[in-house]
């Protein structure tokens, strides 16, 4: 086997090839991630409760698998189906949402900064957005 044809023990480069990672390491790179973004912002003591019930909000959860199709399904049924997981995938966006705007208005001006650029736009910052560690301006 070539070391081109090695498998990657970077997971970002493991995506990248096609390679999902399996969950234990999305949630190490998920905490990773809030890792940084917490030293960045350096929190005040009054300002921890906030982020918990922010970072809580982020964490992804159990999703239901969608209904599998039923046999005679028709066009409309199956779109109806679409569309209620798809009000279950804006139900959890809300509660994230919510959850950022009042972590957010705890922040002084200059973390407000920090917070805009982690969830800045995805340019210049490689394929993860806002995954990927902020640029300097």
């Amino acid at each position: 086997m070539a070391a081109d044809d090695a498998p990657s023990q970077n997971p970002m480069l493991m995506m990248g090839k096609g390679r999902h990672m399996d969950p234990a390491q999305r949630e190490a790179m998920a905490a990773r991630h809030l890792q940084a973004l917490h030293d960045q912002l350096k929190l005040q003591a009054k300002q921890e409760a906030a982020w918990k019930t922010y970072t809580e909000s982020m964490k992804p959860g159990e999703r239901a698998m969608p209904p599998k199709p039923q046999a005679g399904e028709t066009a409309p049924q199956r779109m109806e189906r679409m569309l209620d997981m798809m009000k279950q995938h804006q139900d959890g966006m809300q509660k994230r949402l919510d959850a950022l705007k009042t972590f957010y208005a705890q922040l002084t001006p200059e973390q407000q900064k920090v917070m805009d650029q982690w969830h800045g736009p995805m340019e210049h910052k490689g394929r993860m957005g806002s995954m990927a560690k902020p640029q300097p301006k």
